[in-house]
């Protein structure tokens, strides 16, 4: 796997053996989402949820985002996105590294600043897709215009609730067995 853009353009991140633990995000798929996003990255702050390597949160810093955060619950995933981080030198101010549980890290997140671009790539036999916007919704995270990334089987479904109706798909593509769903939040269609 490598970094597609940027700064970081072409250089090599670490995956673990196996997708038991991660499924890394294709090159196809991921210069698909880059470049629907391309101009919501610079100065971003981005949230990579169910980070795996964290090579979509490095892709933001790479073109130029201003801080990603990585959530990875697996402790061997987490220390391969720090050793990924590391690697490429990137400046420990510009990212924030959590080994915690997604749902867990929403619910008791607090920072001094909102999220403007979320991605969102749970196991794929995971059910975390169905309340996943009224999760976000709740943990007050976002930035007024959030988007949102959703990597997940073709047969996934993400669910509005009452209380996410400010949320609106924007995109859908399908590559093979993987689905990627773009949602903002605060436009209309």
């Amino acid at each position: 796997m490598r970094v597609i853009a940027g700064q970081y353009k072409r250089r090599l991140l670490n995956t673990l053996p196996g997708n038991d633990v991660t499924r890394p995000t294709s090159d196809r798929v991921k210069e698909s989402i880059f470049n629907i996003i391309s101009n919501e990255i610079p100065n971003a702050n981005v949230l990579d949820l169910f980070a795996g390597s964290g090579s979509l949160g490095i892709e933001c810093l790479s073109r130029g985002a201003n801080k990603a955060i990585f959530v990875e619950n697996n402790i061997n995933a987490s220390k391969n996105i720090q050793f990924n981080l590391d690697n490429l030198k990137i400046n420990s101010n510009d990212y924030l590294l959590f080994k915690q549980d997604a749902s867990k890290f929403l619910n008791s997140s607090n920072f001094d600043f909102k999220i403007d671009i979320i991605f969102i790539d749970p196991p794929y036999l995971s059910n975390w897709y169905e309340n996943a916007l009224m999760e976000i919704e709740q943990s007050n995270i976002c930035n007024q215009f959030c988007t949102v990334i959703f990597e997940m089987p073709t047969n996934s479904k993400i669910q509005l609730q009452s209380n996410s109706q400010s949320w609106t798909k924007d995109d859908e593509r399908i590559y093979g067995k993987t689905k990627i769903e773009i949602w903002r939040r605060g436009q209309t269609e």
